[in-house]
């Protein structure tokens, strides 16, 4: 059993890896909910426990109950802009297609604590990992296998 499981844990819960990414990707709209509900300093609190190597399994445990499952870890919470051919498309305006940059690639957990993996957004913008309140450093692309 490995030592950050808990004993008689139930099977089916995240790892403590799965559980970091989870809580990174989602906490954006937690605190936004916390915000409309009261709740935001004990929300903190638990987001400052999981920063300083607290248990991301528990957070998301009393955070995010029946929600866990419910879609991938990268699932975008809300958008800024409309999606592409939705409306009129011009340059430099949200929703607008956009030619990848040079920065364009796949960005990891800045602390290396979990395996989360994002791509910039329609806009352009490097990911950012909520747990943290830091840029997702950007990860080595793949090596050609010639």
């Amino acid at each position: 059993m490995a030592a950050e499981e808990p004993a008689g844990q139930p099977t089916g819960q995240p790892t403590e890896t799965e559980a970091l990414a989870l809580w990174c990707s989602r906490l954006a709209a937690l605190r936004e909910q916390a915000r409309v509900t009261g709740v935001s300093e004990r929300l903190e609190r638990d987001a400052a426990r999981v920063r300083e190597g607290g248990s991301a399994q528990r957070a998301v445990r009393k955070w995010l109950q029946g929600q866990a499952g419910s879609a991938a870890p990268d699932t975008p919470q809300r958008s800024w802009s409309q999606a592409p051919g939705s409306g009129a498309a011009m340059v430099g305006f949200p929703g607008s297609p956009r030619t990848p940059s040079a920065g364009a690639g796949r960005y990891g957990c800045p602390s290396g604590r979990c395996a989360r993996t994002a791509g910039r957004d329609a806009q352009g913008h490097v990911p950012l990992c909520h747990a943290y309140g830091a840029a997702m450093r950007p990860l080595a692309a793949p090596a050609d296998s010639a």
